[in-house]
């Protein structure tokens, strides 16, 4: 009596490089799965039955692992539910040998048999293992092969200065598979040159640029990432550059910026870097990083920078950030930042009393009557203490002293490190923003926390000064439009119109700043006066019913 062959589910995988011709009628992937089922169907006679469901891969390279159906034939393998998988080819499967030797594994692992039909092998037997090794060999070195031609020829094309594709760089069009210069966007790019240049910052330019009509073409908001990719990039200096090699040749393209240009914005990017050229060590210090955290949603705070440019050079402004704040699209965190220079001295000021401890004071003194006195001097004036010390000791000490201070709108706690009384200091206070930047003002004994009237607000003042000037050189005839202006001072022409609205102020708010008798202006607030109407003006500050 003849024996029943034990029945084997045979999957067929099939993988074309590119995405050509894929929609027509019968292309590339249906071609091999009729050659592999029309194989399962001769071997019917060994018990071979065709699985129904599809394994096709289009527009997929065979050097990589990251395919969709290849993933769910190797879920399938996993699951038990594959006995044979057939491919036209070897190379459809894979063309690297690393990958396929952990497919053999995998294969190996779960009882599962590989046939290539075109070239008859079958892994079943060892012949067919060795042959299988044998032309995997070639396969890959065929890709290799082929990725220096493609390597070379893109090497040769920009020695001769052609553009060998790619994302079309933002200020060129493509024409004739060649760059040309669009002459709109091409003066953006210009601006942004002379703009981070000015400026030292790329969310400056970003948002000055989202500020004014030079939208993206894509409707999208620019991004500080976006600047400094234009920043970077070598061909708008008509130059095209070998990434592999560092080479840098002429391209057929026209340039949008000149050399000298290009090379003042590369300075000014090494400048703006966190890290020292020659020995990647962290130059930024930031003492109460790790230990400050934000009071309202527990965020931890971290450092971050921007860079203020203007005449005489440039300055780096250190801020704590709230991480939560910051990943946050509604931005709802009463606390969102504060200047590194703010919160710091603040905690130094508030560990005076610390130090001045007696127990502290015997501590370090050991009972020297001499080095008691001099010990009293030195604590005596904070400021002076903590400033004649070097980074790294005021950092060293701050963390002997400190496990955490927290940042609340209306308080600030300092959870000491030491011990001794509650082992924490509280201290009442808020913080006041202006043109965005915060001051913490401690409430003193019984004025709920409100801080004394000044002789105006300075920020607020040096804008009124800042803005009049301008106005001035309007006025005279140095410029003769805004636009000239605002190209002289390196701003976008939207922002230059909104601060020159507090040049137009009516004479009664210039007195009411000056006096400090409005405490929570701002310039934004005054920006958004934009009625020439000096009665109007007044009636929406609340200072005319």
């Amino acid at each position: 009596m003849r024996q029943t062959q034990e029945m084997k589910r045979c999957a067929v995988y099939t993988r074309k490089s590119t995405d050509e011709r894929l929609d027509a009628e019968f292309n590339s992937l249906d071609a091999q799965y009729d050659a592999c089922s029309a194989y399962i169907k001769s071997q019917v006679g060994m018990g071979w039955r065709l699985m129904d469901k599809k394994y096709d891969d289009g527009g997929y390279s065979g050097g990589t692992m990251n395919r969709p159906a290849l993933s769910e034939l190797i879920g399938d393998i996993k699951a038990g539910k594959i006995d044979v998988v057939v491919v036209y080819k070897i190379d459809r499967l894979s063309r690297s040998l690393c990958d396929f030797t952990d497919l053999s594994k995998l294969f190996e692992q779960h009882n599962v048999s590989f046939v290539s039909v075109t070239q008859q092998i079958d892994t079943s037997n060892a012949a067919g293992r060795m042959m299988l090794n044998i032309l995997m060999s070639f396969a890959q070195f065929e890709r290799e092969m082929t990725a220096d031609r493609i390597r070379d020829k893109i090497y040769a094309s920009r020695k001769r200065g052609m553009w060998t594709g790619g994302p079309t760089p933002y200020g060129y069009v493509l024409e004739d598979k060649q760059l040309k210069v669009d002459a709109k966007a091409a003066e953006v790019v210009r601006w942004i040159f002379r703009r981070y240049i000015a400026t030292g910052s790329s969310m400056q330019v970003a948002k000055d640029l989202n500020d004014s009509p030079n939208r993206r073409a894509d409707g999208q908001p620019w991004r500080p990432r976006m600047v400094l990719a234009i920043l970077k990039n070598r061909v708008y200096t008509g130059k095209l550059c070998i990434k592999r090699t560092g080479e840098l040749f002429d391209g057929r393209h026209e340039a949008i910026i000149d050399e000298k240009q290009f090379e003042a914005a590369q300075k000014a990017l090494d400048e703006n870097r966190c890290y020292d050229g020659k020995t990647m060590k962290h130059t930024m210090f930031a003492p109460l990083k790790g230990i400050l955290r934000c009071g309202s949603c527990g965020g931890s705070m971290t450092p971050v920078f921007s860079n203020y440019s203007k005449a005489g050079g440039r300055r780096r402004y250190v801020y704590y950030r709230c991480t939560r704040d910051a990943k946050n699209a509604e931005r709802s965190c009463p606390i969102r930042s504060i200047a590194a220079d703010v919160i710091e001295k603040f905690v130094y000021t508030q560990l005076g009393s610390v130090l001045r401890r007696d127990d502290i004071r015997a501590l370090v003194c050991n009972g020297n009557p001499s080095l008691e006195e001099a010990y009293q001097v030195e604590t005596s004036d904070m400021e002076r203490f903590w400033g004649r010390m070097v980074p790294t000791e005021r950092e060293r000490l701050l963390l002997l002293l400190v496990r955490e201070v927290r940042l609340f709108p209306e308080k600030v706690e300092i959870d000491l490190a030491i011990e001794g009384d509650d082992g924490k200091i509280v201290v009442p206070a808020r913080l006041k923003r202006n043109l965005g930047r915060a001051k913490i003002v401690v409430a003193s004994p019984g004025d709920n926390a409100e801080e004394p009237a000044a002789d105006g607000d300075l920020a607020v003042v040096r804008a009124l000064r800042k803005c009049h000037k301008w106005a001035d050189l309007l006025t005279t005839g140095t410029y003769h439009d805004k636009k000239a202006l605002a190209d002289a001072l390196g701003l976008s022409n939207s922002y230059l119109g909104k601060m020159l609205r507090l040049a137009y102020l009516s004479p009664r708010i210039v007195e009411a700043i000056m006096l400090g008798e409005l405490p929570s202006i701002s310039v934004t607030k005054l920006q958004e006066l934009d009625t020439p109407i000096w009665e109007e003006q007044e009636r929406m500050l609340g200072m005319r019913r």
